[in-house]
This record gives C-alpha cells, structure tokens and sequence, in this order.
C-alpha cells in the first residue's frame, strides 16, 4: 500500500475524518486519521472537483494505488479546512468565502443540492467581512450560509449581532428577522428585524426600531442606515428625542444626518422644547409642577444643532408657548439668538393681543416672551378692559395700533408698552373707574402706548399729530365704526399638542 496511507495514525494528526453509509462526510478534531478498512476503502472514493467534495460509490473496484493517492489528498484538504479557501461555488463570479475554523464539519448532498454544517466555534471570512457563530449551515448550490447561535459579523468598526440569521454570499449580504443590532462608531441601531449589505455599507431595518448617538435617539417603524453619508432615515410613527437638549420630534419620516447634525422631518411634524419646569412647594395642598414647553407644527421641519443652531418650519406652520401662539408659513428659530422669525403671512396672538405684518419677530429672555417686533403693514389688536382685575372687557372694544412697525414690550408676561412707527395709527377706549368713557382716535409718525393691568393709561404722540375724541354717547352700539382700516379678528388660534406620552421621564 502506498506509504502515505500508513501516516494515518501519526499522533501529530489533529483532524478526524469518518465516511459514513449514507455518503456524508464528517470531520473532527478529535484526534489522528483512523485506518480505513479493506471494505471502506472499495465503497467510498473521494475525489475533489473545483474546491468541491465529491463522494463517489465504487462497489467492485479495488483502489488502484492513484485512487488511494487521490483520497489521502481529499483526507488532507477536508483536515486543513480551518485554514483553506473554500469557494461558494455558484459560477464563474463567485464571491470567495473562508472557513477559518470549526470544531467539526458535515458535507452531504441531499435532492441534488450540496451542503456544509459547520460545528463549534465557527469563523468565516468573506473580503473584509469576518462571521462567527455557533453552528453553519452552507448550502454550496445555492451560494447562501445560515448562520446559528451567537452571530456577530465584523466590518471594519461595524459590528452586527443577532441569534441567528442568513448570509448571501453573491450578495454579500446578512439579513435577521430573530431581533438584530448593530453598531458602527458612536452609533448603535436595534430592531426586531433587519439587513445589512455589506459592499453598499447600507443597513435596513423593521420593527421596533431604535436608534442612539451621541446626541439623539430615533424610534420608528422602520429605518434605513447608510454608513458612507452617516445617515439614518426613520420611516413611520418617527420619535427622535435630542439628547440633553429636552426637546423631541414626532414625525412620518426623518432624514437625520448624524455626523454633520441635521435632522430634516416630514410628514406633519411637531417639536416639542421644553423651555423651563418651574416646581411650586406647598405643603398643604401639595407640590406642583409648571412646564412651560414650545411646540412648532408644520409640512416639513428642519432641525440644524451644528454652530449655526437654527430650527426651520415650512408650510402651515403653528407655534404655542404658553400665552402665544402664532400661524405662518415660514417659521425660523434662531436658537443661539432666542429668537424666534415668523414669514409669509404671519399671525400672532399673546394672551388678550393679536398681532399681523410681513414679518414677526419674537425675542426670548430666560424663556419668557420679552419683544414682539411687528414689521411692514403692522397691525396690532388687544379687547379693551376697564382695569386689571377685569378678565374681560365691552364686547367689540378692541385697542389697536397701526404703522410700518410696532413693537411690543412685555414683562413678567403681560404687556406694558406698544411703539408704533411710520405713518401711525391708533385706537384705544377710555374708561372712569368702570365707566365707559369714549374712544380716541390718533395719527402721528410716533405713537407710543403704555399699558398697566392691561390697560392703557397714558399715550404719547409724536410728529404731525391729529387727534379726536369720541364721547361715550357716540360709541355704544357703534363700536365697529372706530376700527381702523384693516382690523381683522382671526378665530383660529393654534393649541398646543399633548406632549408624547412617556417622553417626560426620559429627560
């Protein structure tokens, strides 16, 4: 016999490798070679065919001294598995796949189709993608591995986990409906579902998706990951929290880029910022608790945290904090500045006040209201009331003001001055004690009102002024034929949303 079927017992040999009835093939690390007997050696001839395992049966035929040569080569291979390329043989593109290690490994045929199992410690390499796991099943026609127990596959600083899964070899994809993470640098995604291409970098996932960076967290239906642009797109109920900044957005769908941190939300988004939590200590009737949150609702939002820090909202936008609210089409929010840019038709209302122009300006101090500037074709209303303690006053006596600007100052939230600028105009009703006593009329290029207790109480002109006054016999009944031109009373004020539920406890 040929001299090299005699090594077969060399202790230094660490592969063991039986050939079974059934044709299947099993290796092991079990030990040396065992002898093959007279008889396994006239039915079972291995021979290898393109990296391929082929058993073929030879009943009659005593094996010819080439014959035993060639299945102490195929003994040799199958022992230096851990170490050999192994093709996926699926044509000439095949893509080349590399057992590493295994403990053991079963090939077999079944109904034309070629498989692989490879058992324990299983490591497996594809390029620059590297995939262990437990336990493999290699379906060699079909070009595809499933991947069992403990599956992580590395790519570069990615990292993909899940218990068990598939790996398309052609495609150089892996893909998971058992629960799937995956992180990538400073980003870790999870989801009930997911697939990861690894030659377009790009990952998608379904159900129960939760994404977290160092600045957000997104949850939503479904997600799309591209590695290259460091983007995420959330797809359905979207959810992303700004972390550390108390603010969260919902949304159909999100284009956030990580890296460069913008977030640009369609789909009816809302903003919610939470701006001051003010806690009142009482200890009869209980602490209580004041929240005092922005919300901005609109088509599409635009959320830029880089140096610039500046919120956009686009298309039947709406804004609410606290006292004010306001309706546009273009809302810009200045964050470094706290202010806060109203376009295309603003409206604004705060507390008793309304307000329109070409353009609004709101100023932010410590979270409160400080300025409303009013600017090109100004008009400003607010229902005239007899004194402070009065929460309303006449019906159809409203206080306005009109001019190329107004600017309204406010304190501790109520209103204490309106300068009116350029062509001014104003209408404001008088009153002794609760006595209604009149209305006057005024122009000038300057008009400047001061308020208390929402009132007006003294008014100063400036510059071609003209005025009249209009005793109270004239007024009552009458009261729409003192409004200035323009005076309009707009009944759709925005509300606030209710903030997301559970979204409090995760600031």
């Amino acid at each position: 016999m040929d001299k090299g079927c005699t090594n077969h017992d060399t202790p230094k040999a660490r592969t063991h490798m039986s050939v079974s009835r059934t044709g299947d093939v099993v290796v092991t690390e079990t030990g040396g070679f065992p002898r093959l007997s007279h008889r396994d050696r006239l039915s079972y001839v291995g021979l290898v065919r393109s990296e391929i395992m082929v058993l073929y049966p030879i009943p009659d035929l005593y094996p010819s001294s080439e014959i035993v040569s060639r299945f102490r080569a195929l003994l040799v291979r199958i022992a230096l598995f851990s170490v050999t390329p192994l093709f996926l043989a699926h044509g000439q593109g095949s893509a080349l796949v590399t057992v590493e290690h295994a403990d053991s490994l079963v090939a077999r045929q079944v109904e034309g189709v070629s498989y692989r199992e490879l058992m324990g410690n299983v490591r497996i390499r594809q390029g620059n993608v590297r995939i262990t796991c437990d336990r493999a099943v290699q379906n060699i026609t079909g070009n595809d591995v499933e991947l069992i127990g403990n599956v992580t596959i590395i790519q570069d600083t990615l990292t993909f986990r899940t218990p068990g899964g598939m790996y398309d070899g052609d495609n150089r994809t892996a893909w998971s409906t058992r629960g799937v993470y995956l992180h990538d640098g400073h980003t870790t995604l999870r989801a009930d579902a997911g697939r990861y291409d690894t030659r377009s970098r790009t990952a998608h996932f379904r159900s129960n998706v939760v994404v977290e960076e160092p600045q957000a967290v997104i949850r939503s239906e479904t997600l799309v990951y591209e590695r290259n642009g460091s983007c995420a797109t959330a797809m359905g109920n979207v959810q992303l929290d700004f972390t550390g900044e108390n603010a969260v957005v919902k949304a159909d769908t999100v284009v956030h880029w990580i890296d460069r941190r913008i977030s640009v939300f369609t789909g009816a988004p809302v903003l919610w910022q939470i701006d001051t939590v003010t806690v009142r200590r009482d200890t009869t009737a209980g602490d209580t608790t004041r929240i005092d949150t922005t919300s901005i609702r609109a088509r599409r939002l635009e959320a830029r945290r880089d140096s610039s820090n500046v919120y956009t909202a686009l298309d039947s936008v709406e804004i609410v904090r606290g006292d004010m609210a306001g309706r546009c089409g273009e809302a810009v929010f200045l964050r470094n500045d706290s202010l806060i840019i109203l376009r295309h038709e603003p409206v604004l209302w705060y507390g008793r006040t309304q307000g329109t122009g070409d353009s609004v300006t709101i100023t932010l101090e410590g979270g409160e209201v400080r300025l409303l500037e009013l600017q090109g074709h100004a008009f400003a209303h607010s229902e005239s009331v007899p004194g402070e303690e009065e929460s309303r006053g006449p019906p159809d006596r409203y206080d306005q003001a009109k001019g190329k600007i107004i600017r309204m100052y406010f304190s501790g939230g109520e209103l204490v001055r309106i300068v009116v600028e350029g062509t001014a105009e104003s209408v404001y009703y008088l009153y002794e004690g609760r006595d209604l006593n009149g209305v006057r009329r005024e122009t000038a290029e300057r008009i400047v009102l001061e308020f208390s207790g929402g009132t007006a109480e003294t008014v100063r002109s400036t510059g071609g002024v003209e005025g009249i006054y209009y005793p109270e016999k004239y007024v009552t009944g009458r009261e729409n034929a003192y409004n200035l031109e323009g005076f309009a009373i707009r009944t759709d004020r925005p509300v606030q949303p209710r903030y997301p539920k559970g979204v409090e406890n995760s600031h």
